[in-house]
């Protein structure tokens, strides 16, 4: 992910756990809040990744293996071959949100989208952050913006319902913050942070 990490962190992802243990998100988040408050794990999300912190990571450590170093030269060569991955990733990975902005500005385009789909421009942006954040958790880049707009409106296709759902006007709040709304995708995000023994948060409004 172009990020660096400890020894005892990892980036991750729910979806990738998911998948990887082959059980369901909900299982994976509560699996997670419980090491959480045991204290074994810490993570910090974005909306890119999930990096996952083992708690007194050395502890666990039977014996420390020992690697022989490689020659300096390799060493140089396998770094600048992992920064050039790196920024290519990062590189591709901006390639998705300019198209995401080209996207959200591009008023002519979304007026057609929007008559075809019978929804409004507000239920649209909404639409197309819910694509973009699919388009995250699944790893997936478009190389050019006829691509994005092609794979977003054939998305759309079967998934308005929930795009126009997730687009209602939720209410939150936990204790010292005052109310919040907006989307879903929004409430979700406090949620994993701020739904834990202490806080008190609560859902004012569910959606419409």
């Amino acid at each position: 992910m172009g990020r660096a990490v400890a020894k005892g962190e990892y980036i991750t992802s729910l979806n990738r756990i998911s998948v990887d243990l082959n059980i369901p998100i909900r299982k994976v988040r509560t699996a997670i809040k419980r090491l959480k408050q045991t204290g074994e794990i810490d993570t910090q999300t974005t909306n890119k990744y999930t990096k996952v912190t083992i708690c007194n990571y050395d502890s666990y450590q039977v014996e420390e293996r020992k690697t022989r170093k490689k020659t300096t030269s390799k060493r140089q060569a396998s770094v600048k071959q992992v920064t050039e991955i790196n920024k290519n990733i990062i590189k591709q990975e901006n390639k998705n949100n300019i198209f995401l902005t080209d996207c959200l500005n591009s008023a002519t385009w979304a007026e057609v989208v929007c008559m075809q789909n019978s929804i409004s421009k507000e239920s649209l942006d909404k639409a197309l952050d819910t694509f973009h954040n699919h388009l995250i958790m699944t790893d997936e880049i478009k190389n050019s913006i006829k691509d994005y707009k092609s794979h977003f409106v054939n998305w759309l296709k079967y998934n308005k319902v929930d795009a126009i759902k997730n687009s209602g006007s939720y209410k939150w709040k936990w204790k010292g913050q005052s109310t919040k709304s907006g989307t879903k995708t929004e409430l979700e995000k406090d949620r994993k942070f701020y739904d834990q023994p202490g806080f008190d948060f609560k859902i004012i409004q569910n959606g419409h």
